[in-house]
C-alpha cells in the first residue's frame, strides 16, 4: 500500500504543472519604466527569457538614446550634416519606418522635431524664446534626412537638423522583445515600455485587460479594453510637461510650429506591431480628432481612442463603444 501511495504521488507531481506561473520583472530602461511578464512552466526558462529581453532593450537604448553622448543617434546628430554617418541596419530600419509614417501623415510625424524639441527642458520648466523657436523650426523637415541603404549611412541636408526617435524606438524595442520571447518558446506574455505595450497570445484563456489612463488624474482608467495578440501605444500630454501661466507645455510638438499640441490630451492606437502603434499615436495626437480619425479609419487593422482637450472621448470605426465624455460638465478643464 505504501508503495502504491508513493507511486500515485509521483504521478501527480509529474502531471501537475506546479512550476507553471507568471513571472514578472521591472526595470528602468530607455528613459522609462519597463515591465516584462511571461508565462512559463519552468522558472529558469522564464528568467532566462526575461533577462534576454532586458539585455536587448538595453542594447537598443545604447544605439537610439538621445541622452547618451556615445549613442549612435548622438553621433548622427553631431555629424550627419558635415558627412554621411555609418549606422546599423536596424537604425536604418527604424528611420525608414519613421520616414514612411512622415510621408503617410504629410509631416505630422517628424523625428526632426528634435531640432526644436532640444530647446525644451520639462524638468527645469525651460522653453525656447520665440526667436529661438523660429530659427529651430526652419530645420524641422523629415525630407532633410537622406538614407543610403547600400552604404548603411545617414546624412542631413540642413545644418541645424536633429532627430529624436522617442516616438518610434520604444515601439521597435518592444517588438524585438516579443520576437525574443517567441524564439524562446514563450506563448503568453506582455511587454511594456512607457506607453507602449505588446501582447503575445492571450492571458491563459482570458483576454488581457489594458486600461487607458485618465489624463488628468494620477489613478483611474477612462477605458479598459479586452485584448490579445495586439500592440497598444498611448501618447499623452501628461508624460513630460510643465504648466506656466495656465498653459501646458509638453513634449508632443507640432512640427510646423515647434510648440506643444493643445487640442489633445491622449491618443491610444491599437495595431499589429508596436513600432507602428508607437509612431501612429504621436501622429494622430498632432493631427487632432478630425484628421487623426480620418487617417486611422483608412488604415486596415488599426484602431484608436482619442481624448481631446475638452475631455471628449472619440473612437475609430473599428471600435464599438458608447459615446461619452471623460469629464462631467463641472469637471471640464
Amino acid at each position: 500500500m505504501q508503495a502504491l501511495v508513493m507511486t500515485v504521488l509521483n504521478l501527480c507531481c509529474l502531471c501537475s504543472p506546479v512550476l507553471a506561473q507568471w513571472h514578472t520583472q521591472k526595470a528602468s530602461i530607455m528613459g522609462t519604466n519597463v515591465s516584462v511578464e511571461v508565462w512559463s512552466e519552468e522558472a529558469s526558462t522564464a528568467q532566462q527569457a526575461i533577462e534576454a529581453v532586458i539585455a536587448e532593450l538595453k542594447r537598443i537604448d545604447r544605439q537610439m538614446s538621445p541622452y547618451r553622448p556615445e549613442s549612435l543617434l548622438s553621433r548622427v546628430n553631431a555629424g550627419a550634416y558635415e558627412r554621411a554617418v555609418p549606422v546599423s541596419s536596424e537604425f536604418l530600419q527604424v528611420l525608414r519606418k519613421a520616414l514612411a509614417i512622415s510621408h503617410l501623415s504629410q509631416g505630422a510625424f517628424d523625428v526632426t522635431f528634435a531640432s526644436a524639441g532640444n530647446l525644451y527642458d520639462y524638468h527645469k520648466k525651460i522653453r525656447p524664446q520665440p526667436e529661438q523657436l523660429t530659427t529651430a523650426v526652419a530645420d524641422i523637415d523629415y525630407q532633410a534626412i537622406k538614407l543610403d541603404d547600400a552604404q548603411a549611412q545617414v546624412r542631413f541636408t540642413r545644418p541645424g537638423t536633429r532627430i529624436d526617435l522617442g516616438g518610434i524606438a520604444k515601439g521597435y524595442a518592444v517588438d524585438r522583445a516579443i520576437e525574443i520571447l517567441r524564439q524562446r518558446g514563450i506563448r503568453h506574455a506582455a511587454v511594456t515600455a512607457g506607453g507602449d505595450t505588446r501582447l503575445l497570445g492571450d492571458k491563459r484563456g482570458q483576454p488581457w485587460w489594458i486600461g487607458i489612463r485618465h489624463p488628468r488624474r494620477d489613478a483611474g482608467w477612462v477605458v479598459s479594453l479586452p485584448l490579445e495578440q495586439t500592440a497598444v501605444s498611448t501618447s499623452g500630454d501628461y508624460e513630460r510637461y510643465f504648466i506656466e501661466e495656465g498653459q501646458r507645455y509638453h513634449h508632443i510638438l507640432k512640427p510646423d510650429t515647434g510648440q506643444s499640441v493643445q487640442s489633445m490630451m491622449s491618443v491610444t492606437v491599437l495595431a499589429e506591431q508596436s513600432m507602428e502603434a508607437d509612431a501612429l499615436s504621436t501622429t494622430v495626437f498632432v493631427l487632432g480628432v478630425e484628421q487623426g480619425l480620418a487617417l486611422i479609419n483608412r488604415l486596415e487593422g488599426i484602431d484608436a481612442v482619442l481624448i481631446d482637450s475638452q475631455g471628449k472621448v472619440h473612437y475609430s470605426q473599428g471600435l464599438q463603444v458608447p459615446n461619452g465624455h471623460l469629464f462631467d460638465e463641472k469637471e471640464k478643464l
